[in-house]
C-alpha cells in the first residue's frame, strides 16, 4: 500500500472536500450506520447555552452539526464556516429545505486559522471532525479562544481509537481495510478515504487535545467517549469569566 500524504494545506484540504461533497453525507451515514448523526446530536446537547446565543461552527461541512445545534439550542444563531465551497452549497440547500433562514445560519467560506470575526464575538465555538485537518492545531485553538466571549464554550467532536484491545482490532480492520475501499469506490476519490483513517491514526489522543486546549487558554476540559470509544467530544471553557449561561 502506498503511504498516505497527511499534508494539510488549505488548498489540499479544501480541494479534497470539494471533490467528495456530493457523496459526503451518504457515505457518512452509510459507513457509520447512521451513528454520525447521533454523535452530533449528543455533542451539541453538551453546549446547554441560553436562548439567543451565537455559535460558530468551524468546518461546518454539509451542516449536520450546525443544524443539530439549531434544533437543540432554542433560538440560537449558528455561523457556519468552511474551506470547501461545494460543502457549503450542500449545507445551504439543507438549511433551506429545513426552513431555517440565512440569518439564523449564515454560511461563509474561510479558514480556521484566520477567522474573519472580531474578538469575543461568540458564546460557543464548535468543530466536528475538522480539528485534525488544520495544519496548525495550536494556532486554530488560539483563534477559537480569541473569538469566544469570556466564559464561552469550545466543543470539539473527533475520532479516536478504542481502549479495548479487541474492539480496537475490529475497528482498525474496518477503518483501514473496508472503509477506504467502500468510500473510495462510491466517491471515486480513493485518496480522500485513505486520508481519513491515516489522519485519525496520526492525530493526538483526547488527553493530548485537552492539554493543547489548556495551552491555548481554555480550562475545565472534559472528554466524553461515545460508541465504545471510537469517537468523543471535548468541551472546554475560555478563561476570563464563568461559563456562558
Amino acid at each position: 500500500m502506498q503511504p498516505v500524504s497527511l499534508e494539510k494545506t488549505q488548498q489540499r484540504i479544501g480541494s479534497m472536500f470539494d471533490r467528495i461533497a456530493a457523496t459526503y453525507d451518504f457515505l457518512n451515514h452509510f459507513l457509520s450506520a447512521g451513528l454520525d448523526l447521533w454523535w452530533r446530536r449528543k455533542a451539541v446537547r453538551a453546549l446547554a447555552l441560553p436562548p439567543g446565543s451565537v455559535i460558530l461552527d468551524v468546518a461546518t461541512g454539509t451542516g449536520d452539526l450546525a443544524l443539530a445545534a439549531l434544533q437543540a439550542q432554542g433560538d440560537a444563531h449558528v455561523v457556519g464556516l468552511d474551506l470547501a465551497f461545494n460543502m457549503l452549497q450542500i449545507a445551504q440547500a439543507k438549511r433551506d429545505r429545513k426552513g431555517w433562514s440565512a440569518s439564523r445560519y449564515p454560511l461563509l467560506q474561510g479558514d480556521a486559522l484566520e477567522l474573519p470575526f472580531p474578538a469575543e464575538t461568540f458564546h460557543a465555538v464548535m468543530i466536528a471532525y475538522g480539528i485534525r485537518n488544520v495544519p496548525h492545531m495550536g494556532a486554530a485553538l488560539k483563534e477559537f479562544h480569541r473569538v469566544l466571549r469570556p466564559g464561552g464554550l469550545l466543543l470539539v467532536l473527533e475520532f479516536t481509537l478504542p481502549s479495548s484491545a479487541l474492539l480496537k482490532r475490529l475497528y482498525l480492520f474496518y477503518f483501514e481495510k473496508i472503509l477506504p475501499r467502500l468510500g473510495g469506490a462510491v466517491s471515486r476519490d480513493p485518496e480522500a478515504y485513505a486520508y481519513l483513517p491515516a489522519s485519525v491514526g496520526a492525530f493526538v489522543t483526547p488527553e493530548e487535545l485537552s492539554a493543547r486546549a489548556g495551552d491555548a487558554g481554555f480550562h475545565s476540559s472534559r472528554v466524553q467517549r461515545l460508541t465504545g470509544g471510537i469517537t468523543y467530544f471535548l468541551t472546554a471553557v475560555k478563561n476570563g469569566g464563568q461559563r456562558t449561561r
